[in-house]
């Protein structure tokens, strides 16, 4: 039996864009899924698109916790938590998804469970290609632009800099649990970080190494991808002290705040992983880059690692 794909499309203020990410959606060639919609309280038409593709196609639903106000990292946890089916996708109003983009996350999925057992938590992400808010392609590849490294799925690595972009994302059954039963949406930087911690913390990470999403670029994105090329980002950020130190500060947050969420929950080689970076945090600056160093702490490209060395 096929099983079903849970797509949950978090909406906000979403009029202009939300249109073409819908047809794209109803456009999959993937036979099994259904789209869960939620709306978090926008003013403009987008719970009018909603409601209207919810009577135009029976595999597009309203969710049960419209007009939240949640947040973004907030209507999806809600909508995550809303959730019954085997796999669940994440995607945002605004993107465009390929053909393919659900049918070639199932097929590694299906692949991994066979490989790591149906009951292993695991998540699939892939890359995508930057378009700008018309659809011209700025980047063929996220990774490649970002830098990033599809090999750094170790918690380790994923503790100092996430790689997996949520709009990419599959999720099965097991790792939901989890998430939903230890993860609150309040304490989260955002949902993908959290999700891709728990699954490297507990299961397993595949990557496709597919542009499956067009990861659409404007004004009103509450994050997304820099313009500059990765050198030219590389020596603006040495050159941005204050905000060097931030990101290396958050790392050490959130790790705290993943540490709190599973408690004695976190496998305990898993856990010592997390105190052991957490502990770095404390240590004079010689120590604390050697720790992280020989700890496999290591962001993914040589200008992200170089400023963890003058900024952490």
């Amino acid at each position: 039996m096929v099983k079903t794909i849970t797509v949950l499309l978090a909406a906000y203020q979403g009029e202009k864009h939300l249109p073409a990410q819908l047809d794209s959606l109803a456009a999959q060639d993937d036979a099994s899924f259904r789209v869960l919609m939620q709306d978090d309280g926008s003013s403009d038409g987008t719970t009018a698109i909603l409601k209207q593709m919810a009577r135009d196609d029976a595999r597009f639903a309203l969710a049960g916790e419209q007009g939240g106000h949640r947040g973004a990292k907030g209507n999806f946890w809600s909508l995550l938590a809303q959730d019954d089916q085997p796999y669940s996708a994440f995607c945002d109003q605004d993107d465009i998804w390929l053909p393919k983009r659900l049918s070639a996350c199932r097929a590694a999925m299906e692949a991994a469970e066979r490989r790591y057992g149906a009951e292993a938590p695991i998540l699939v992400h892939s890359d995508c290609c930057v378009t700008d808010e018309d659809r011209r392609t700025l980047q063929e590849s996220f990774f490649a632009h970002q830098g990033w490294d599809a090999q750094a799925v170790s918690l380790a690595q994923l503790l100092v800099q996430n790689n997996v972009t949520g709009c990419t994302v599959m999720i099965n059954a097991p790792l939901r649990r989890l998430a939903v039963q230890y993860g609150n949406p309040d304490d989260l930087f955002m949902h993908d970080w959290f999700l891709a911690l728990t699954a490297a913390a507990f299961g397993h990470i595949v990557f496709v190494p597919q542009a499956l999403v067009q990861y659409r670029q404007h004004g009103q994105n509450v994050l997304g991808a820099s313009k500059a090329g990765l050198i030219a980002r590389g020596m603006k950020a040495l050159g941005a002290v204050s905000r060097g130190r931030e990101r290396i500060a958050l790392t050490y947050r959130h790790a705290r705040m993943f540490r709190k969420a599973y408690g004695g929950a976190l496998p305990k080689a898993a856990g010592e992983i997390v105190d052991a970076y957490i502990a770095t945090e404390k240590m004079g600056r010689l120590r604390r880059i050697i720790a992280v160093q020989r700890g496999g702490y290591r962001m993914q490209s040589a200008v992200t690692r170089l400023g963890q060395i003058f900024f952490g």
